[in-house]
């Protein structure tokens, strides 16, 4: 690794390690994001809430993994904590700083801060810009540099992602997706931030490139002190990089916990639904395992049910779901849940 990678940082923002802070590098509160939807009667439209009162804390050098279904609202919680979509209500803090109330220009200088990885690396790269010019664009926007220095820059942080330096001038289609990847969270960690939103960062690629990302991702967070938040459809990729779990269902947070207790002792009959989907290595263990088979579909989050957003599927439902949303309580072994079987 280059010296420039390894500079404390500056007023150039080079990439540095850090002490760990008092309190939380990232903390929501009650967040909520609302969608307007068009048509209807007479061309009105109603609103769907897809992230109801989420509440969650990421701490220094912690990787929290945010699972749940399509459509559950993970995806919205990450782009609303980077207000890349705008939270109709609630509370986002980085570092103590109030996110959510910023305007546009101290806006623009807090996203060095916070940056995200997406799904796909091909998509968030300019097929017609070489990667180099792709990467270098952060430090275009927020600081000043030299041809020169940016040049050394820009190959400094291709190679702390595993590439060459030499790659600089290639174009993204002469990459692949594993490489892609990489580039993508070059540019991302350009800016030197605090928090990294990965959404999907490793659904799209084959298991052993996921391995890969997933250890040059624990490697950037052990020198550079990240915080993760690490949205996946995957619970064994999740067991492998996450230090706690947060589980979403119909834009609600139903149960956190440290990931072991939550594999292991899952609290809420939601993540028990999951965690049995998830197949074992063990053929006889496989085999004799209970699947659990959750009935009817995820409701409508335009027209959300009554109570507990989960009663309408949940095997264990009792009278009280129906009427009454559970309170958040603590959870046996650590954690939180949002469930009446605890209460």
């Amino acid at each position: 690794m280059t010296n420039a990678v390894n500079a404390s940082q500056s007023t150039s923002g080079s990439v540095s390690p850090r002490a760990d802070p008092a309190g939380p590098v990232a903390e929501v509160e009650d967040l909520t994001v609302d969608f307007r939807l068009r048509g209807g009667i007479l061309g009105r439209g109603g609103t769907l809430r897809a992230v109801r009162g989420v509440s969650l804390e990421i701490g220094e050098r912690e990787t929290l993994g945010l699972v749940g279904e399509s459509g559950s609202g993970k995806s919205t919680t990450g782009r609303a904590m980077l207000r890349l979509v705008e939270p109709t209500a609630g509370s986002v803090r980085l570092d103590g700083e109030e996110i959510t109330a910023l305007g546009r220009g101290d806006l623009r200088l807090a996203r060095r801060r916070m940056q995200m990885v997406f799904q796909d690396p091909y998509s968030s790269l300019d097929p017609a810009m070489v990667v180099g010019e792709s990467i270098g664009e952060p430090l275009d926007v927020h600081e000043s540099l030299s041809r020169s220095e940016r040049s050394t820059r820009v190959g400094d942080l291709l190679e702390h992602v595993g590439l060459s330096a030499t790659y600089a001038q290639r174009y993204p289609y002469e990459f692949s997706g594993g490489q892609r990847q990489r580039l993508a969270i070059a540019r991302a960690i350009a800016l030197n931030p605090r928090l990294l939103v990965c959404d999907e960062a490793v659904s799209a690629l084959d298991v052993s490139t996921q391995n890969q990302i997933l250890n040059l991702l624990e490697d950037l967070q052990a020198e550079f002190g990240l915080s993760y938040l690490f949205i996946a459809h995957d619970l064994a990729v999740v067991r492998h990089i996450a230090h706690r779990v947060a589980v979403m269902y119909l834009g609600e947070i139903v149960e956190t916990a440290p990931t072991d207790r939550l594999f292991d002792r899952p609290a809420h009959p939601y993540t028990e639904a999951l965690l049995s989907a998830v197949p074992v290595p063990n053929p006889r263990r496989q085999r004799e395992r209970e699947r659990i088979v959750l009935r009817g579909e995820v409701p409508d989050a335009a027209n959300p049910p009554s109570g507990c957003a989960f009663h309408t599927r949940c095997p264990h439902v009792m009278d009280v779901c129906k009427v009454e949303a559970p309170p958040v309580v603590t959870a046996p072994g650590g954690g939180t849940v949002r469930c009446h079987l605890h209460t």
